[in-house]
């Protein structure tokens, strides 16, 4: 899969962790009835999590970082415990942008969508309701607003921050199964049955704005931290091992995407981001 490389400048073939694995799993009879009893049940990411947050999984640690070229430079430690000790890294990502550029909440592969009048939106293949996205929480004032999803593949740091100062005014998490985020599993319409976390934000500089972080195959753990405000770049969570996603939405007429973001998306590429870095700017709130 083609994605673009906005610090290069230029378009390069992704690197798909597990790829023949999931061609098994969801393209094969024997892989499906695998998939529906086992993988996405949690019986798989109970028994993978353990071993990951055990020792014996630190021999996979050197092979992933030379697999997949993982800079440690801006690691806090290049020691670890464990492939789980690994894979929750925290990273010193800092930003330059001023308070009316929106930054990007983790690194990662983005894509926007428009968000329909009545409250729908189409991500790849799927059409979705905003309500389903988000289960209780009130979605009525973010019709033909910008959805933004950011996909983070097993070689990003899965550690995330807020991009604005704010405050919660709800939260709520929907539990559900754990298939894997890449496009391979577009019919099973993952963003609306996956385990996912959804949170209400009141930002100082974009108004209100909803964030779900949501799960994906291998284990699927989603951790934020437990706090009622929060300021631009404190970091709300974690993932555990696997790709997982964050889904942004904004109100119409809140933000301007940036051309390289706002053109790709309309050709259906995603554009590689880091944490911290500005994909859209302020237009009014």
């Amino acid at each position: 899969m083609m994605i673009y490389d906005r610090v290069a400048g230029e378009f390069r073939e992704e690197l798909e962790y597990g790829g023949r694995s999931l061609d098994f799993l969801y393209n094969t009879v024997f892989g499906r009835v695998l998939l529906k009893a086992f993988f996405c049940r949690g019986i798989y990411s109970q028994i993978n999590g353990a071993f990951m947050k055990s020792r014996f999984s630190v021999r996979k640690i050197g092979p992933f970082i030379e697999k997949y070229g993982i800079d440690l430079s801006l690691c806090e430690r290049t020691e670890f415990n464990s492939f789980d000790d690994f894979f929750t890294r925290r990273c010193r990502f800092t930003t330059d942008c001023s308070v009316d550029e929106l930054i990007a909440p983790c690194c990662g592969r983005l894509a926007a969508y428009p968000i329909a009048d009545e409250l729908t939106l189409k991500i790849k293949r799927s059409v979705y309701t905003l309500s389903e996205l988000t289960g209780g929480i009130d979605v009525s004032g973010f019709g033909e607003g910008v959805c933004l999803v950011y996909r983070l593949a097993v070689e990003d740091c899965h550690r995330y921050v807020f991009c604005d100062d704010g405050e919660f005014v709800r939260r709520l998490e929907l539990h559900g199964e754990l298939h894997t985020v890449r496009p391979i599993s577009e019919k099973y319409r993952v963003f609306s049955r996956n385990h996912r976390v959804c949170s209400l934000l009141k930002t100082e500089h974009f108004g209100e704005m909803i964030q779900i972080e949501v799960g994906a195959l291998q284990i699927g753990k989603i951790t934020n931290h437990a706090v009622t405000s929060f300021s631009r770049m404190d970091e709300k969570g974690y993932f555990s091992f696997g790709g997982s996603t964050i889904i942004q939405l904004f109100k119409s007429g809140v933000i301007e995407l940036d051309d390289d973001i706002r053109s790709n998306s309309e050709n259906g590429t995603e554009t590689l981001v880091k944490t911290g870095k500005r994909v859209a700017r302020r237009i009014k709130c």
